[in-house]
């Protein structure tokens, strides 16, 4: 990586009434750096997150912070910020005194906390708010503070829990957005636990896909869309179109797996040397700029492609030939 490690988790391991929770799980975080943990509810993603931040003792594998090994440490030991799905704000007190909370709670001088909290609200764009109650607050507003308060003790590490998703989506975009240039402007090296694809592809470097208390993949957005490793992971992301090797073309045809192809890479126009599928419409769903039309091969397989909606409408019933660039094909073995 280009920049030190601020976060090594090693083979962490951590089970609940006896049913595996986290299970060999290794993830790295460069200092700066945006890693998402996106996966299904029940997947782990918040256990190790959990873990991460001293909240939840592992049966096995090691967690450092910042090159310190802070598997035995407690919370308050660990120097991490916590953004929780709830703001967990308290409601007795005001923004500017949610803020500074934790910077008194450690000793720092008045004076000093109030500077600090005046900075990052003012960096939030919540200064005009310093004085007010959460409850007067809308939720995009006191997530913000959360996140001021998180930010106050200067942590190495940031960790948040679903930070928008209580948000509705008007809201969530744009405040998402702006937390992402915030990140960059501190470089603040964070972990975000989502289960929200768009949110994790957007937010992150890297995107860690985990399924079942394993990281199936860890990669960059780019590479997770050209390049899933697997076909769980291609049929998580919901990007792909799958054909069964056995009924792919000869030329393309192994003696068991799958052909995942990214959707966008899968048309009505072909070009000379493309993948020809003769395939018939199953159904068309239109959207407010192109329709999603799903299609059966000749083979039997189910793909989906995006269709103008300025072109001749496409009906049930209806065959058509698809083309797709054999290299953009990725070969995923059972």
């Amino acid at each position: 990586m280009e920049h030190p490690q601020e976060l090594v988790v090693r083979q962490a391991a951590l089970t609940l009434g006896g049913r595996a929770i986290l299970r060999d799980v290794d993830l790295a975080l460069a200092r700066g750096e945006v890693v998402a943990l996106l996966g299904a509810s029940g997947c782990g993603k918040t256990t190790l997150l959990r873990a991460i931040a001293g909240l939840a003792a592992l049966d096995g594998g090691s967690i450092a912070i910042g090159g310190r090994d802070v598997t035995s440490a407690s919370a308050q030991q660990r120097g991490v910020g916590v953004v929780f799905q709830h703001y967990a704000l308290f409601p007795n007190l005001s923004v500017v005194e949610n803020v500074k909370f934790g910077l008194l709670a450690e000793g720092v001088a008045q004076a000093t906390a109030t500077e600090r909290a005046d900075a990052l609200l003012r960096l939030v764009e919540l200064e005009a708010h310093r004085d007010s109650r959460p409850a007067r607050l809308s939720g995009g507003q006191r997530q913000r503070v959360a996140l001021a308060r998180a930010l106050a003790r200067k942590p190495s590490l940031l960790l948040m829990d679903e930070p928008f998703s209580a948000l509705d989506e008007s809201f969530r975009i744009p405040l998402r957005r702006s937390f992402r240039g915030l990140q960059r402007q501190l470089r603040q090296t964070c972990l975000v636990v989502t289960h929200d694809r768009a949110e994790a592809f957007e937010l992150a470097d890297r995107v860690a896909v985990m399924f079942d208390g394993r990281i199936a993949q860890c990669d960059t957005p780019a590479a997770l869309w050209r390049q899933p490793a697997t076909r769980q992971v291609a049929t998580f992301l919901g990007a792909f179109n799958l054909i069964a090797a056995a009924t792919a073309p000869g030329t393309l045809r192994r003696d068991a797996g799958w052909w995942a192809m990214p959707q966008d890479a899968l048309s009505l126009r072909g070009e000379a040397g493309g993948l020809v599928l003769r395939a018939q419409v199953v159904e068309s769903w239109v959207g407010q700029q192109r329709a999603s039309v799903e299609l059966r091969t000749e083979a039997g397989d189910l793909v989906t492609v995006s269709h103008d909606l300025g072109k001749p409408a496409l009906a049930a019933g209806d065959s058509v030939d698809l083309f797709a660039d054999p290299a953009v094909l990725q070969y995923l073995p059972t």
